[in-house]
C-alpha cells in the first residue's frame, strides 16, 4: 500500500459508497493530454443514468470538492517532478 494512503485519515462511517462512487468517476475521467480532466456534471449525469443512482445535493458537492482536491493534489505531484 503506498504510504500516502496508509497515512490517509479513515473514512467516516457511513461514506464508503459515496467513495466508491468517486473512485469509480474518477476512473473513468478523460484526459487533456497534459493531466486529467475534471469530472463534469455531464460525466455525473451519465454516471448516475448508467448505475441508477442518485446523488442528493450534498453527495454532489462532496463529489465535486474530491475532484478539486484529486487535481490540485495531482497537479503539486506534477510539479515537484
Amino acid at each position: 500500500m503506498p504510504r500516502r494512503l496508509a497515512d490517509a485519515p479513515a473514512l467516516p462511517d457511513g461514506l464508503e459508497a459515496l467513495w466508491e462512487d468517486f473512485a469509480e468517476l474518477s476512473a473513468s475521467r478523460g484526459s487533456t493530454g497534459m493531466g486529467p480532466m475534471r469530472i463534469t456534471y455531464l460525466d455525473i449525469d451519465a454516471y448516475m443514468r448508467v448505475t441508477r443512482r442518485r446523488f442528493d445535493p450534498w453527495e454532489l458537492e462532496a463529489i465535486r470538492r474530491a475532484d478539486h482536491a484529486f487535481l490540485a493534489d495531482w497537479g503539486a505531484r506534477v510539479k515537484r517532478d
